[in-house]
């Protein structure tokens, strides 16, 4: 089990990273809208703190995007923000100042990972110092 969870958590690492960087690029290349807040999820949770944002597209049709919120933000429905989208692909978009998707999963992936390695450490230990004891008897 702790080996699954070892390959998952840097998988979920690399995965959350990717997103990160996407959305970097989307941020930095893509068309950019004006959006509103229309929902906000203020929950002590990190990975459910979100926004849903509605911008429309340069072909007129509205979109909604979700983007996760840092504690340290605090923004109200009805507030304006900015949204950069894909001019290919509209519905892809992030919303400028606010968290990517990836980070959550980047840092699932780190705990998991550090808590996988953590219990692995001790499985090594305590096998290691039971054959010490039974070797020593």
């Amino acid at each position: 089990m702790v080996l699954i969870v070892l390959l998952v958590g840097p998988g979920l690492m690399v995965a959350g990273t990717v997103m990160i960087d996407a959305d970097a690029e989307l941020a930095r290349t893509g068309v950019q809208s004006a959006g509103t807040v229309t929902d906000f999820n203020d929950t002590q949770r990190a990975s459910n703190r979100d926004i849903k944002v509605r911008y429309t597209s340069l072909d007129g049709i509205e979109h909604v995007v979700s983007a996760s919120v840092d504690h340290d933000q605090h923004p109200t429905v009805g507030d304006s923000v900015t949204v950069a989208y894909d001019s290919q692909q509209p519905s892809r978009a992030v919303v400028l100042g606010f968290e990517s998707g990836g980070v959550t999963l980047r840092g699932v992936g780190t705990v998991l990972t550090l808590v996988a390695t953590g219990i692995g450490l001790i499985a090594i230990v305590t096998r290691v110092s039971r054959k010490r004891r039974t070797g020593r008897s």
